[in-house]
């Protein structure tokens, strides 16, 4: 009886929506299936056939998810309309069940989540505290190098991804919370305490990006909370992990974010506010740049004619007695072309995360639903034709050699780090990190694949951050003196 109950008020409530939407101007989209809308369509990585489906459907797209509207964004144009001439209307976020907190930057909401962006860009993320950080950078750079010297020595291949994350990963504890957990300055217990929060990231962003039935069905979402369960404890292990920071004392020259933000954030909700600030801060600012950095590489490697350049131009702006330093980014065009086409590419989120209005709007001549989730398909962006007219799906890195086009935000044909209300604050950072450790790699050795293996592929990986498919290995030779590699520990 109440699985008829439940079915006959699925169905009312599906036939409804379908009506509606027979009615109403909604953009152009494909046809959908009963009760499912057009799940079938969405592949193994949702942003590669929300792409070709944009080809057939256009730049506005309606997609129908369950009891969900989905409204996809495939252009520069049409994302300039929902970031910049409806961004206000389009700043919330709309529900998700494995949200860990709406506390968070990313998903919090109205004069808290002003507040909070305010804090970070005002107080974290200033150009002189950004600048205070490069040393933090440049010191985890120093242990990697060694790394790479040792594995030369040896002529022994090295697996790049484990050595990116655990350099990001120490740059932002260092930052957030004067702590070391990887390599020669790890604290603590050799480094476990953190692989073992790698470990709890890993499964966060796997249920995060998986489907949860409440998502999509909200009256039957009671039949399946394995991705409930799943993310409680995922959220248990990163609590215990995050209190144990919080019960720490932390000394130390940098300012404590910690201790900023238990000066800003008071109430009753306070350490649950800095925990859930700390995870959110710690997996877009350590994944995201790490991530980037081994596209960057996988490309490279795959275009060697472009390791040769980007030798050939830190050699004449830094020369070869010392490694790179943040003085002279600017002055290296084609690495930040390098960089600027990797983000192009590769934005380390395909899919934007989702934005909503609570009302209904009108969006270049069409009716956009209420509480539709709106996807900005970064990845599409990157490959629009008519914003890359020259082999959009080419690594072709010239096409930034004199241009202006930037990731800050304004350019919406380039929108790594998102634009708006919700753009990411931590950009500098990040841009930062992933500009001294990709032209130091390349400035202080060689790299090639190793020979008995084959080129490893450049395929997407499944999951909510957009992987190497292919984990990049690569054969390392050294080409500098040792002198040049200790100006970063200078």
């Amino acid at each position: 009886m109440l699985f008829a109950t439940v079915l006959v008020l699925a169905l009312v409530f599906f036939v409804t929506q379908w009506m509606w939407s027979k009615r109403a101007n909604l953009p152009p989209g494909p046809r959908a299936l009963p009760l499912i809308g057009h799940f079938h369509l969405l592949g193994r990585i949702p942003q590669i056939s929300l792409y070709h489906l944009s080809k057939k459907f256009g730049p506005l797209m309606y997609l129908r998810l369950g009891s969900v509207p989905l409204i996809v964004i495939s252009s520069p144009a049409m994302a300039r309309e929902f970031l910049k001439t409806h961004d206000a209307a389009f700043a919330h976020r709309p529900p998700k069940v494995a949200v860990y907190s709406y506390k968070t930057i990313s998903f919090s909401e109205g004069e808290y989540h002003k507040n909070l962006r305010r804090m970070c860009s005002m107080e974290l993320f200033t150009a002189r505290r950004v600048t205070s950080f490069t040393k933090i950078i440049r010191d985890e750079l120093w242990d990697l190098t060694a790394e790479l010297t040792n594995a030369s020595k040896a002529d022994q291949p090295v697996a790049l991804r484990g050595k990116l994350r655990a350099l990001s990963f120490n740059v932002m504890t260092r930052i957030l919370m004067n702590k070391t957990f990887f390599g020669s300055k790890a604290s603590g217990g050799g480094g476990q305490e953190a692989r073992d929060f790698l470990e709890t990231i890993d499964e966060v962003l796997a249920a995060v990006g998986a489907f949860a039935i409440e998502d999509y069905f909200p009256s039957i979402g009671w039949l399946d909370r394995s991705i409930a369960r799943r993310c409680r404890r995922a959220y248990g292990k990163m609590d215990a992990f995050l209190e144990n920071v919080l019960d720490e004392q932390r000394p130390g020259e940098i300012p404590d974010f910690v201790e900023m933000t238990k000066a800003r954030v008071n109430g009753p909700d306070q350490i649950q506010t800095l925990k859930a600030l700390l995870m959110d801060l710690l997996i877009a600012g350590s994944e995201t740049s790490s991530t980037t950095t081994e596209w960057a590489m996988a490309e490279l490697l795959h275009n060697p004619e472009w390791i040769e350049k980007l030798q050939q131009e830190i050699e004449i702006v830094v020369g070869r007695d010392r490694m790179v330093e943040e003085s002279d980014l600017a002055k290296l065009e084609l690495v930040n072309a390098v960089i600027k086409e990797t983000f192009r590419l590769h934005p380390p989120l395909g899919l934007l995360v989702p934005h909503t209005s609570p009302e209904p709007r009108l969006v270049a001549g069409f009716e956009i639903p209420a509480k539709a989730t709106v996807l900005i398909n970064a990845y599409a962006i990157g490959r629009d034709s008519q914003a890359w007219p020259n082999d959009p799906d080419k690594f072709k890195p010239g096409r930034f050699v004199g241009s202006n086009i930037n990731v800050y935000g304004h350019d919406f044909e380039l929108l790594p780090f998102g634009s708006g209300k919700r753009g990411c604050p931590g950009l500098p950072l990040g841009l930062r990190n992933v500009q001294l450790v990709l032209s130091n790699l390349i400035h202080g050795f060689d790299w090639r694949f190793p020979e008995d293996t084959r080129k490893l592929s450049l395929d997407s990986g499944p999951g909510l951050v957009d992987t190497v498919a292919d984990a990049v290995v690569a054969h390392v030779s050294r080409r500098l003196q040792q002198c040049a590699f200790d100006t970063l520990a200078a």
